[in-house]
């Protein structure tokens, strides 16, 4: 802090004296002196800088800093994998040593991801698809899975998976690749010319071709499983899950609604952490599509309440999602939302906003109204960097930035992932998280390619603080109680204290 202060006050007085020269007043080696002696300002300065670093975990960041040069200096004419799009790097990153170390370490709390895209598309197609109730239903030259008729899915448009398998010319690991194209925005045709707008309605009859198997109750209780298994076999401990409640039918046709399906979900964790004793729970937002009327949003908010009320302390929060710039802004929104918190007990928002290239539009601007709704997270927060005054303000209050590398990637927001306004937080020590979002839609599991895009191209030049300051500060911005807060910390600090030795062991790498 002495050395940031000093640098500070030494600029300040040389803009002042000798804004209109050329030259420092400095000899060559208090040139370098005062060089150094900024870079280091920087450094504390910027996410991770003021991180407390025992010995052992200075140690440990010596290696990950030496392994991380060494993987960023590319050969001549070799590109590096955290400057390529995911699509092209995934082989190249799994095969990096510090994708190695990134699996390895305890990553604490994933904050912002939706549970109907969470879980890896090869898993689906290999398991729920070969099932014998698992239908295609084609129409309007578009694909649909689903166990039964429904209104959009005439019968006679409906067939059994296992029988266009038997049926497909070129075998059933042609056609299993085939289906794996509905949910995979990587195995759809890309074309050099789409927009946002072209990917997002790729991005969305993803989750349309789901839809249909997320609605039957085995199916549902298998996905959620698989889910759990995945972020957990990837050192995630904790999770919190963007949920629709969509009402579930089981196999005698008898159906459930959205309270019941808390309940299923709620099990289904308490299982989970019975069999495996590190991982820490779950919570739930409730999260519902921004295309609605006022009159759907003040029964959505209904629901809430009720599911809070019926579950309380394992739905903790509410949000509207959807691609920002085509849909209803949360200005248009806020009088409901207004009258919602003026309750004794308002509800608890985690408003995705500034997930957009646009600037001063409506879309643009949901980050004022999410501020002034007073979310308690951002999801992305993409175009924030536009609005200082915005970014000021959610530095001072703490409004932890749920950061989505990947995500903003493969739906066109950014081409060069060192380019991303995750970079700019960074070192202006704007609080944030990294998230995986929808990770099975684009042929990721859990949440470590995230991590290893932050760090080696938003953030090249940081350490091991920087991540340990990621991985706590997803404990500290959860939404969970302060009892849970304490034991996840304690068994994090365990699992923190392993992977150091890791590293300097050379297990870890």
């Amino acid at each position: 802090m002495v050395v940031l202060g000093v640098t500070v006050l030494f600029l300040t007085w040389w803009c002042t004296e000798f804004a209109g020269t050329m030259v420092l007043p400095l000899g060559g080696k208090e040139y370098e002196q005062m060089r150094e002696a900024i870079l280091k300002a920087e450094h504390q300065y910027a996410l991770g800088g003021k991180v407390f670093l025992s010995p052992e975990e200075q140690q440990a960041d010596q290696v990950l800093v030496e392994l991380k040069k060494r993987e960023l200096q590319s050969a001549s004419g070799v590109r590096i994998p955290s400057a390529m799009h995911f699509f092209e790097a995934k082989p190249l990153i799994e095969a990096s040593g510090m994708f190695k170390v990134l699996k390895t370490m305890p990553k604490g709390a994933v904050l912002h991801l939706h549970n109907s895209a969470a879980v890896s598309s090869s898993w689906i197609i290999q398991n729920l698809t070969y099932r014998g109730e698992a239908k295609l239903c084609t129409q309007n030259g578009r694909h649909y899975f689903t166990v039964r008729s429904q209104s959009y899915c005439p019968a006679n448009q409906t067939r059994v998976i296992n029988e266009m398998r038997k049926e497909w010319t070129d075998g059933p690991g042609s056609f299993d690749r085939w289906l794996e194209t509905l949910i995979n925005l990587k195995l759809k045709p890309r074309k050099p010319s789409a927009t946002v707008d072209d990917i997002w309605k790729d991005f969305e009859s993803c989750f349309d071709a789901m839809k249909g198997f997320l609605q039957y109750k085995p199916f549902f209780e298998a996905y959620h499983r698989r889910l759990l298994h995945e972020f957990h076999r990837d050192n995630v401990c904790y999770l919190e899950l963007r949920v629709s409640f969509p009402r579930l039918i089981d196999a005698d046709g008898k159906e459930y609604g959205p309270v019941e399906v808390g309940y299923i979900l709620y099990r289904l964790v308490i299982e989970f952490r019975r069999q495996n004793p590190t991982f820490h729970g779950v919570k739930l937002i409730l999260a519902k599509h921004r295309n609605m009327t006022d009159d759907d949003l003040a029964n959505a908010l209904k629901l809430y309440e009720s599911l809070t009320t019926t579950l309380r302390g394992f739905v903790v929060g509410f949000d509207l999602v959807g691609q920002e710039d085509p849909q209803r802004s949360l200005k248009s929104f806020a009088p409901t939302l207004l009258r919602s918190s003026s309750l004794e007990t308002p509800p608890r928002y985690f408003f995705h906003a500034g997930e957009s290239v646009s600037y001063y539009t409506e879309a643009d601007q949901n980050l004022v109204d999410a501020i002034l709704l007073d979310t308690r997270r951002i999801g992305h927060g993409y175009s924030l960097f536009k609005h200082p005054i915005l970014w000021h303000a959610v530095r001072r209050k703490q409004i932890v930035l749920e950061v989505c590398p990947i995500s903003n990637q493969v739906l066109g927001l950014v081409q060069d992932l060192r380019n991303h306004p995750g970079s700019f937080y960074a070192t202006q020590n704007i609080p944030m998280v990294i998230a995986s979002d929808d990770p099975g839609f684009w042929d990721a599991v859990g949440v470590s390619y995230d991590y290893y895009y932050a760090f080696m191209a938003m953030a090249p030049s940081a350490g091991l603080g920087f991540l340990k300051q990621l991985v706590w500060d997803s404990i500290k911005y959860s939404a969970i109680s302060e009892e849970e807060r304490q034991n996840i910390t304690t068994a994090l600090q365990h699992q923190w204290h392993e992977f150091v030795q890791g590293l300097i062991n050379g297990s870890a790498t």
